[in-house]
């Protein structure tokens, strides 16, 4: 009985002290991460307080300047102007200032083509690389759907700085870089609608294998239905038997199922159009530029077809 006694005394003393141990560890880590973000905070304070006493100190500095204005026909004289120290050019630099520390601070700014010309017009002409991914920025963005704008996160990574912006949830990513001497502009979308949103407005490359790279994707994103699968397919089917010199210089629409879908290669010349009609039938028509292609398209045997309904899908190698 004394042994047991003595057995359960010890283990009462190692979960005590254990415990003890265990609160010292998680105690410590507190204080550290405590410590960490007080000192953080402080530094940024510091960083905003310096920079504010030497705008001011040049804001002093710059109202010294003289201001030469004609007395009289025969003389000028100095004349002191204080126009930098009036209430609202004071206010209106230590703002600028302040956004500028604001930026330089780890936070998402907000993503609208209003706020991207707003951060490239203060970048002047000191840094040209920067304010060219900018550029780039701007273009694409401003040529992305309304519902992509609301809802996308956008990182400009360009001459060793990363900016990044935010609209709603950020569901769309987009990355602007500057790689082998050229500023890239690269969008992935998170969702489905947000793909379909980008698919509708954009252009994607011409040939069947990116007729097959599309429908792949639409197949995966689970977007894919049967009637806009067969349209695709003919597509496909119809697109491989054009001559070389059609393929290479084509637009195509494909509208089926209530989607509208673009392709272009070269300068677009050759219109071809694939559609479903109400009676489920396939349509597929082109309207060749040039007589060259019109030659080929004629001793090839080519012509416009019409097929009756939506057979099975292709299926990718």
């Amino acid at each position: 009985m004394a042994e047991r006694a003595a057995l359960r005394l010890n283990m009462t003393d190692l979960l005590r002290n254990g415990s003890q141990r265990a609160l010292h560890a998680l105690l410590s880590f507190l204080i550290h991460q405590v410590k960490r973000v007080v000192v953080n905070l402080l530094y940024a304070v510091v960083v905003v307080v310096g920079i504010s006493t030497i705008l001011i100190s040049a804001i002093w500095l710059a109202s010294e300047k003289m201001d030469y204005s004609p007395m009289s026909p025969e003389k000028e004289v100095a004349m002191p102007t204080n126009e930098w120290l009036k209430p609202y050019h004071a206010l209106q630099v230590l703002k600028d200032a302040l956004l500028y520390v604001a930026a330089l601070l780890p936070c998402d700014e907000p993503l609208t083509v209003g706020n991207l010309l707003k951060h490239r017009d203060r970048l002047g002409s000191v840094n040209y690389i920067l304010r060219a991914c900018f550029d780039r920025a701007i273009d694409a963005f401003s040529q992305e759907p309304h519902s992509v704008q609301q809802n996308a996160k956008m990182v400009l990574s360009c001459d060793g700085q990363a900016i990044k912006f935010r609209s709603g949830r950020g569901d769309c990513e987009i990355m602007v870089y500057f790689l082998h001497e050229e500023i890239r502009y690269s969008v992935q979308e998170r969702t489905s609608e947000m793909y379909l949103a980008r698919l509708s407005v954009r252009k994607e490359p011409l040939s069947t294998r990116d007729l097959l790279r599309v429908r792949h994707s639409l197949q995966i994103w689970g977007v894919l239905s049967p009637q806009l699968g067969g349209c695709l397919d003919f597509a496909v089917q119809e697109f491989a038997k054009e001559p070389f010199c059609v393929q290479d210089d084509a637009h195509m629409v494909i509208d089926c199922d209530g989607q509208v879908l673009r392709f272009t290669s070269g300068s677009g010349k050759n219109d071809i159009n694939v559609y479903d009609a109400r009676d489920g039938s396939l349509h597929y028509r082109i309207r060749s530029s040039g007589l060259w292609a019109g030659f080929a398209r004629f001793f090839g045997g080519n012509q416009n077809h019409v097929r009756a309904g939506a057979k099975k899908f292709l299926q990718l190698e």
